[in-house]
Formats: C-alpha cells, sequence, structure tokens
C-alpha cells in the first residue's frame, strides 16, 4: 500500500512521516451563535481529499488515523472519564460511519454515546447553500436514557455550523450538557 499524500510504501493509508509533518494538526475555534464552541483541527482546504474517502472502503482507516492524529491528544489532555462522546448523526453508510470511528479512537479517554444522537431526515448536505441547509433541518432525535451529562458533539467537518446547532438544541432539550464540538476541519477560510 502506499501513502495517499507522499505515494511512499506504507502499511497504513496515511504514513507516519505525513502524519507528523503534512498533518500536524492546528487547532482553531469557532463559536456558534448558540453558545457552541467548536475546535477543528484542520482546514478543509487542507484535507478535503483525504475526507472524501469517507465513501470509500480506506476511509474509515483514514478517518481512523486523522483522529489518532489530531482529536486524541486534544482528548487525552482536556476531558475527564466522566464526559460522554456524542457522534453526530452515527448511521452506518458506506460500511461504517465515520463519526462512530473518530468517536473510537477517542474512546480510552471518553465514554462513546453511539446511536443516541439520530436525524430522522436522511437529505445529504454536501456540497448544497445554507438555504438548502436552513430550509431541510435534520430533524435530530436523542435516543439515549442517560440524562444530566456531559457530552461532547464529534463530527468530521463544520461548514455553516448548522447540524452542530441543531444538534446541540436537541441536545439541550433533552437536557444534556454539551461541553464543546470536535471536528476534523473547518470548510470556513481565516
Amino acid at each position: 500500500m502506499r501513502c495517499q499524500l507522499c505515494l511512499n510504501l506504507s502499511w497504513q493509508p496515511l504514513c507516519e512521516t505525513c502524519l507528523k509533518t503534512l498533518l500536524a494538526p492546528r487547532l482553531t475555534t469557532r463559536a456558534l451563535p448558540c453558545g457552541l464552541e467548536v475546535y477543528s483541527f484542520y482546514k478543509y482546504s487542507e484535507i478535503k481529499n483525504l475526507l472524501h474517502t469517507k465513501h470509500t472502503y480506506q476511509g474509515a482507516k483514514v478517518f481512523s488515523l486523522l483522529a489518532k492524529n489530531a482529536l486524541l491528544p486534544f482528548v487525552k489532555n482536556l476531558v475527564s472519564k466522566d464526559v460522554f462522546a456524542l457522534p453526530i448523526d452515527d448511521h452506518v453508510r458506506s460500511g461504517y460511519s465515520h463519526s462512530a470511528v473518530l468517536v473510537r479512537e477517542i474512546s480510552l479517554h471518553v465514554k462513546p454515546l453511539y446511536k443516541s444522537l439520530r436525524a430522522k431526515n436522511t437529505v445529504r448536505y454536501s456540497g448544497q447553500k445554507l438555504h438548502v441547509r436552513k430550509a431541510q433541518k435534520r430533524d435530530f432525535v436523542f435516543t439515549c436514557k442517560e440524562k444530566n451529562i456531559d457530552v461532547i458533539l464529534v463530527d468530521d467537518i463544520i461548514t455553516t455550523g448548522a447540524t452542530l446547532e441543531e444538534a446541540y438544541l436537541t441536545c439541550k432539550e433533552y437536557g444534556v450538557n454539551v461541553l464543546f464540538a470536535l471536528t476534523l476541519a473547518d470548510a470556513k477560510e481565516y
């Protein structure tokens, strides 16, 4: 197998050298109008080809490596074991759920809450304008029995923030305290 970035031979789809150099995480923060703080580790434009692998069989491994490289060090140093990680709409598509893969990689330091925040509306937002996203809400349902818990929302990309904001408001409605959100990439160019 070859590294998807440098094309050198590698046992993984991303080699150690590229993970340490080209994919060294750079933390950015974005505050959404609802008050939710979103921490991202890459610019979307820098890793969009890797993010698009979520529609392929290799995507699970790529997302796993990106999560270990960026999310894991952040979570390891920041949160306690009493915090839950909540993947956004972890419905299985293309053989796996990319948000569940991200949560699995940080699950030694937080408790995963799989299948707990699901969208009733399965519309795909990829490439859609803001007015389309606002007109067709995800319509999330929180199915977990746990109440009065602290959670971190986890997703792959933040573009407009509409999905994370809707997830935040749904959690709040169910009595869940959202501490912040983690995403691999931010599509907003600073």
